[in-house]
Parts: C-alpha cells; sequence; structure tokens
C-alpha cells in the first residue's frame, strides 16, 4: 500500500486546530486533519479529514477525504470520500460528495451531487469571503516585558 493510499484509509495523528475564539482570514492547506470550532475566512483543504465542530464558522470552501460538518458552512463541500452532517449542520453551497450521511435537522442550500460516480470539480480558491464574522486585526507593540508573558515562559510565538 502506498503512501498516499494508507493515509486516506488511516488519517494521521496530527490535526490542525482553529480553537473556538480565533478568527483567521486566508486559505489554508494541509496534508493532515483539520478541525475548526471558530471563524475561518478562506478555503480549507485538507488531503485527509475536515471537521467543522458546532461553534466552526467557514466563510469559503471545503475540500477534504472525510467531512464532517457541525456548524456553519457558506461555500462549496468537496468530499472524495464520506461527507457526514449531523442535526445542526448548516450549508449554503454546492456539495459533491461520494457518499454522505445527513441527520435529521441538516440543513442544505445548493445543488446536492452524491454518488460513487460523481466527478469533482477543480476548487477555485480565488472565492469572495463569505463569513458572516467581520475579522480585524489590531497591531499593539509594547516594551514592556511583563505584559508580554506567557504561560510559556516567554516563549515569542
Amino acid at each position: 500500500m502506498s503512501k498516499k493510499e494508507s493515509s486516506s484509509v488511516n488519517p494521521s495523528t496530527y490535526i490542525t486546530q482553529v480553537r473556538q475564539g480565533s478568527m483567521i482570514s486566508g486559505n489554508m492547506k494541509s496534508e493532515h486533519s483539520i478541525r475548526v470550532d471558530g471563524y475561518v475566512t478562506g478555503d480549507l483543504i485538507s488531503d485527509e479529514k475536515i471537521i467543522i465542530g458546532s461553534h466552526g464558522e467557514i466563510g469559503g470552501n471545503l475540500s477534504g477525504t472525510d467531512i464532517t460538518i457541525d456548524g456553519y458552512v457558506n461555500g462549496d463541500v468537496l468530499a472524495s470520500g464520506l461527507l457526514h452532517l449531523s442535526k445542526a449542520a448548516k450549508i449554503f453551497g454546492k456539495i459533491y460528495a461520494k457518499r454522505i450521511s445527513v441527520e435529521n435537522g441538516a440543513e442544505m442550500n445548493g445543488k446536492i451531487n452524491v454518488g460513487s460516480e460523481v466527478e469533482m470539480p477543480e476548487l477555485n480558491s480565488n472565492s469572495p469571503s463569505r463569513s458572516t464574522q467581520k475579522i480585524t486585526f489590531t497591531a499593539t507593540t509594547s516594551n514592556d516585558d511583563e505584559e508580554r508573558k506567557d504561560n510559556y515562559g516567554g516563549v515569542a510565538w
């Protein structure tokens, strides 16, 4: 079994996480799994699993092997394996999946293409941001070392 085949059968234990309260603006691509419980304005592309938690909100497209959605997605979803939608899932966009599992109560608004013969389209990662969350970044500077200390021994991240 090649490395590519084994990763789709046995996802790695490496997971990129966007925790609740976090906001990311931009596209993300990973060879490993991605879990989002915060806000992402941009596309998520994974060679493995993508999980959108109950507090997760995506304003962009998703592309992965197996995708589980328990939150909100405003963009297209491309699952080359199983797409699972929990009862709290809300999707506004096109869906392409080889297999799908939908719990009673999930909302899907858009064209749905499901089946083993479904062709996965190219992901257009130049799509406009579609998150309902406004993301603003402010820069702060301080010369006071006491303010810059953190729980990691003052390590600069």
